[in-house]
């Protein structure tokens, strides 16, 4: 165990101590190197970072971006913050409900989603930068219940497309499948081929100031 203690930068000793004597990154570093103890192909990232502040989730993403070289390993990367995502993923799958509504490569994802709810969950990520103002694509209603999701497809009762459209019938009694949009990009959704960024500028700038204050998060 002091070989993958050492990979993950703490010391052997460290094997003597107890877990309250650790700070949240080490004890970080210790649940990766637990898990390279198994010498695995294949390591499940369920939230990573998500417990910890922005200096030390930087010195975890790049630990498991060496280890990925140094082990050759495969991640498969959870994660809610799409900026974590953007920095440490190459593939990408979005999901609602419980179902995959797109899949691509990160920089073809980034620059032009092909699914409703992937446009609206890139309009959420903040830009650093204070000189550029960022018009939100808010999703109206509530979430529904994975246990009892919608028919057709799962996002219709939240789809600015459909509403935009004129909520077509197709969405909401046909359940879309994953589609080739070329590329490597797929997308689950009946009107992929209409979904721009004109399209969602246009649906976003009828938004008004209440509803974007008021939105639920997602």
């Amino acid at each position: 165990m002091g070989d993958y203690l050492e990979a993950v930068g703490l010391r052997r000793d460290y094997s003597r101590r107890y877990p309250h004597e650790f700070s949240g990154g080490q004890r970080q570093r210790i649940g990766i190197a637990r898990a390279l103890a198994l010498a695995p192909d294949f390591v499940v990232c369920d939230e990573p970072v998500s417990a910890l502040d922005v200096s030390i989730q930087s010195q975890i993403l790049n630990l498991l971006s060496d280890l990925r070289s140094e082990f050759n390993l495969t991640y498969l990367f959870i994660a809610h913050n799409l900026s974590v995502v953007q920095y440490f993923c190459e593939r990408i799958a979005v999901m609602y409900l419980g179902k995959i509504v797109e899949v691509a490569s990160t920089d073809v994802l980034y620059a032009h989603p092909r699914h409703p709810y992937a446009v609206a969950l890139l309009s959420a990520v903040p830009v650093p930068d204070p000189r550029i103002r960022k018009k939100r694509l808010v999703l109206k209603g509530d979430v529904p219940s994975p246990a009892n999701p919608p028919s057709g497809c799962r996002f219709h009762t939240r789809c600015w497309l459909r509403e935009k459209l004129g909520n077509p019938e197709d969405c909401s009694t046909i359940g879309p499948v994953l589609r080739d949009m070329g590329g490597g990009q797929m997308a689950a959704c009946h009107f992929a081929e209409q979904v721009t960024a004109q399209a969602a500028q246009e649906v976003a700038a009828t938004q008004s100031v209440i509803e974007t204050a008021t939105a639920l998060p997602d």
